[in-house]
């Protein structure tokens, strides 16, 4: 679910930035399973620049829609990431996310 929408419509390709901001502690929590991490992917070189994003996670059984259900003691996890301040919050190419 999750992978797919991030993959087309926000150009991340891989999860390792994704990893490393899960990693850290959740940045907001509705206390009803939707929980937010933020990050920031960094490049340097001659031109330095940065982009923020943010992983969203469900971490329940079920959407609160009631749409979508991982099953039996499972837990739907990511649903999405995006890119700050960008275009329709795609990450930049030079991220390599």
């Amino acid at each position: 679910m999750g992978w797919h929408h991030f993959t087309g419509r926000h150009n991340i390709k891989k999860c390792s930035s994704l990893d490393a901001a899960l990693r850290d502690r959740v940045d907001r929590d509705d206390h009803h399973g939707h929980l937010e991490y933020d990050g920031v992917v960094i490049e340097t070189g001659p031109r330095p620049r940065q982009v923020k994003f943010t992983v969203v996670v469900q971490y329940t059984r079920k959407t609160t829609d009631g749409n979508y259900d991982a099953g039996r003691g499972q837990k739907i996890g990511v649903i999405t990431a995006y890119c700050h301040n960008q275009p329709g919050n795609k990450c930049p190419a030079w991220a390599k996310m």
